[in-house]
């Protein structure tokens, strides 16, 4: 069933003046900051789950040149130095990769197809370099359409109001269409219109692009075809029309190609360019080549016509948002900032396409290279589960269809079964070039059979779990028999493990880690048994089909029995580990003189590995995922303990201190982190989208709300819905759209 919450005062009216409807539902830029220009085109990325674009101008942008060749080297992404300070377009297919000396694989910057370049007179349409005022730029949320208004006075003479609209088709997801403007306001001159395709952009440095072919010819048409080194063909098809008569000339180079046309403009006159492109790839789960299908989705959105492609566009997404959206009263920057999230989440999506999942930046820049990590299952999982089932399902597909990657990650380290990587390519291999992660930081492997059971209980889509989840369970199950060892005592350990505090790498026994990983073994043995006595013959195809041994499901069910946890249900503080008391304390206040930036700064690497200095919650997150298993006291002393001497340097962080706070009525606090969970993209101060989106952030930002403040039980423990509010100060109502139990959205 789909049900709405709605917590707080019943028809109450909010105090004060309040912004209109349509201001809660857009995120703007007022006034032109080019110090900001790259965390804006970070935050205005646009995207249909097919393909996603950064809210780069569509002119470019000065001193910011986009083909610039370097190595990048493996590095602590919290802590490095970004390049680029200017400006990074990015255009990102989901599953279109390459290869890097250092990075292993990467997501390829593909070319750029919204260059769109304005002259009079020979000067071009710079934000930089020309004389402009009235600058407004926003993102609609509601439609995922991105406008920029600006007043430019030519050297020429000419005063033009230009305005620029585009959105990414999320009906047609290979189109894009894009619509500029221009109102002579006074003066009279002629003016140059320039439509590219460009393909003078790197990933990291790196040129990924063997083979490029641009064409274009005097009717308003222009194409790029690309051939990725890896094999991967891309194929770019743009259509001109202008509202003035206008001759359209190719200026093709080797990297771009490219139309110039221009007419003559007068006081009063209005000049209407659109540009139509459609993007395809050999990588498409449509049949015919990327050329041929280019030229029907083009043509298929030719006889459609603009109004007709905008509505079926726009009624995509208020469909989307009939089940996503989040309603609060008495806050309106939390609901823009919320509703900014939830974009965020439902644009990096692509539900339909089970060969991929959501990267560490939501698609909207390069820096964790386009992988995927734990943060898929932790805390992006759970609003989707409630929003959109089907995108979860095909979430946890990925997984599935990456298991065996996951055994050679297993072989390669000289275990059995599969071991899930920390930084996952397509395949499911390791791709983390920082061997700390990847070597030690083994919870996911367990995180994932974590989520697999809350979709299940979620959905109660049973026949998943027999169908797919089985075979993850029982590989899974024999590494962690393989990677645990044994004491004198008869009790298993796992030693050299990082936990989510990504601080202390070697630890022994990881309160969070062992408890996935007893967890994830007990799962395997109950659904054994389960299947066995309820579904005989299913068993044995199972075990047929996974070699799976008599004696292997009592290994399992012993690991799981005598794995060792750290911590009992007398301890007044949950320990982190069994060795966390022997690390070193922190004089916070004299190292961290700086609180703006990240703790890690300030401290040596070598050090931080020997010091109680947390980089994100570990024993928070454990009591979070496993509530009924702590006591209001224990949570109380762990919330005192470690949140001091946590620096919140991962943006995973600071959601789940708010979770914990608002569940000890802790409001102030609560509140505090809620203010700090929105800045971490959205402060202007900050600039944090400007390498991408934190998209677990967003989904952090959704469970902070629908677990904190409102208080719902997690599916994964609870078989109805149980609600417990506390919203902040301020909050007169919060509503919601909850899917519960095996529902479908449209």
């Amino acid at each position: 069933m789909s049900r709405k919450m709605t917590l707080g005062k019943k028809n109450g009216e909010t105090e004060g003046l309040q912004m209109n409807e349509e201001n809660l539902w857009c995120l703007k830029e007022d006034g032109y900051d080019p110090g900001l220009h790259k965390h804006y085109e970070g935050l205005f990325t646009q995207g249909n789950g097919y393909m996603h674009v950064r809210g780069s101008f569509e002119e470019g942008c000065s001193d910011a040149p986009q083909d610039e060749e370097y190595l990048r080297f493996p590095d602590n992404v919290t802590l490095e130095k970004p390049r680029h300070p200017k400006s990074k377009q990015g255009t990102f297919i989901p599953g279109i990769v390459g290869r890097h000396p250092l990075l292993k694989e990467e997501i390829v910057n593909l070319p750029y197809y919204l260059g769109l370049e304005f002259l009079s007179a020979g000067e071009r349409l710079d934000m930089d370099r020309c004389r402009i005022s009235g600058y407004q730029r926003w993102l609609d949320l509601r439609d995922g359409s991105l406008h920029r208004s600006v007043v430019w006075e030519t050297a020429a003479g000419m005063k033009l109001h230009c305005t620029f609209t585009r959105y990414l088709s999320m009906a047609e997801t290979h189109l894009c269409i894009q619509q500029v403007q221009l109102e002579v306001l006074s003066g009279e001159g002629r003016l140059e219109v320039k439509a590219t395709l460009r393909a003078d952009v790197r990933t990291n440095g790196m040129n990924h692009f063997a083979r490029i072919v641009p064409s274009a010819d005097s009717e308003g048409s222009l194409s790029l075809e690309t051939l990725t080194e890896e094999g991967n063909q891309i194929f770019m098809l743009s259509a001109l029309e202008a509202s003035e008569a206008i001759v359209w000339h190719a200026e093709n180079t080797r990297m771009t190609a490219a139309l110039r046309g221009e007419c003559r403009l007068r006081t009063g006159d209005r000049l209407t360019v659109s540009k139509l492109t459609t993007v395809t790839t050999d990588r498409d789960m449509e049949e015919g080549t990327a050329r041929d299908r280019a030229f029907t989705h083009l043509g298929h959105a030719g006889n459609l016509g603009w109004e007709q492609m905008y509505n079926r566009h726009a009624a995509k997404w208020k469909s989307k948002w009939q089940y996503a959206d989040i309603r609060i009263k008495g806050d309106d920057a939390a609901q823009i900032n919320v509703r900014a999230s939830l974009y965020h989440l439902i644009r990096s999506n692509a539900e339909q396409d089970a060969r991929v999942a959501i990267c560490a930046k939501g698609y909207a820049g390069e820096a964790y290279f386009g992988r995927y990590f734990w943060d898929t299952e932790i805390n992006l999982l759970p609003f989707f589960l409630h929003t959109n089932p089907q995108a979860a399902r095909n979430l946890l597909l990925f997984r599935y269809n990456t298991l065996e990657g996951a055994r050679r990650n297993a072989r390669n380290y000289g275990y059995r079964g599969a071991r899930y990587a920390w930084e996952s390519s397509l395949s499911g291999e390791e791709q983390c070039a920082n061997w700390q992660y990847a070597d030690h930081e083994i919870h996911v492997t367990a995180d994932i059979v974590y989520a697999l059971y809350h979709y299940v209980n979620a959905t109660g889509d049973d026949e998943f779990l027999e169908r797919y989840g089985i075979d993850i369970l029982v590989e899974t199950a024999r590494y962690w028999c393989d990677r645990v060892d044994w004491n004198r005592e008869g009790y298993g350990e796992l030693l050299g493990v990082m936990g989510p505090d990504e601080y202390l790498p070697f630890t022994r026994n990881n309160a969070f880690t062992n408890r996935m990983v007893k967890f994830s073994l007990e799962q395997t043995v109950a659904s054994l048994d389960s299947l066995q006595s309820g579904k005989p013959d299913s068993y044995a195809a199972v075990a047929e089909r996974l070699g799976l041994r008599p004696d292997e499901r009592e290994l399992f069910r012993h690991t799981a029995e005598k794995l060792r946890l750290p911590y009992n249900s007398q301890m007044e503080i949950v320990p982190q580990s069994d060795d966390f008391a022997g690390y070193a304390d922190v004089e916070f206040d004299s190292l961290w003189t700086d609180r703006s930036r990240p703790f890690g700064h300030f401290i040596s690497q070598e050090r931080n590995y020997r010091s109680k200095a947390l980089k994100q919650a570990d024993v928070l997150e454990l009591m979070l995922l496993f509530p009924q298993e702590f006591s209001h006291e224990q949570l109380k002393a762990a919330y005192a303990y470690y949140e001091p001497i946590t620096t919140h340097d991962s943006s995973l962080s600071v959601a789940v201190h708010g979770i914990v706070a608002s569940w000890l009525n802790h409001k102030e606090e609560a509140a505090a982190f809620l203010q700090r969970v929105m800045a971490i993209d959205f402060s202007p101060e900050k600039k944090g989208a400007a390498e991408g989106i934190h998209i677990a952030n967003c989904g952090g930002l959704w469970q902070l709300i629908v677990y904190g403040f409102a208080g719902l039980a997690s599916a994964m423990w609870s078989d109805t819905i149980k609600l417990q509010p506390r919203l902040p100060e301020g909050w007169e109502e919060l509503s919601f759209q909850i899917v519960w139990r095996g529902s479908t959205t449209g």
